[in-house]
């Protein structure tokens, strides 16, 4: 217990911009030796205004004790409100976080949708560097990747 409190302590302290998060889960397991914490059964995981929803998550740890990679798996559901105030949801079957670089994976039936824009995204996989500016939708041989977005209409 005194790892599992240590490590969320390291975590939400290196998330300094964020003001607070909150994590639960049924159930939190920590295992120094493999330096993961591993979250069981209706996973929330809320910041501000953001929310993501899973049936299981992992947190895995460098040897500093600082999250290289975060897991989520089973029924992935976030909300998100970027910087500039728009507001994006998305699901899939599982999605990545590598902090060192801000690269996020949504993989296996992922979609991101615009909320108030009503512009989508799917494909089989979305890498998103948020530091580069970057996506990358990759679909398979039965489901292209697929981009939907609406025009807007030319003022006259």
């Amino acid at each position: 217990m005194k790892f599992l409190a240590g490590f969320l302590l390291v975590f939400f302290v290196s998330f300094a911009w964020a003001d607070e998060i909150e994590v639960s889960a049924k159930e939190l397991i920590g295992d120094e030796k493999r330096k993961m914490t591993q979250l069981k059964g209706n996973v929330e995981v809320k910041r501000a205004n953001d929310l993501l929803k899973a049936n299981e998550a992992w947190i895995y740890l460098d040897s500093n004790n600082r999250p290289n990679k975060m897991q989520a798996k089973g029924n992935v559901r976030f909300w998100l409100t970027l910087q500039d105030g728009r507001k994006i949801e998305g699901e899939a079957n599982e999605a990545l976080y590598f902090p060192a670089n801000q690269e996020y994976q949504i993989l296996g039936n992922a979609m991101v949708k615009e909320i108030a824009k009503n512009n989508i995204v799917r494909g089989d996989k979305i890498i998103i560097r948020y530091k580069e500016g970057f996506i990358n939708v990759i679909g398979n041989d039965a489901k292209p990747a697929r981009l939907i977005f609406r025009l807007e209409k030319e003022q006259q």
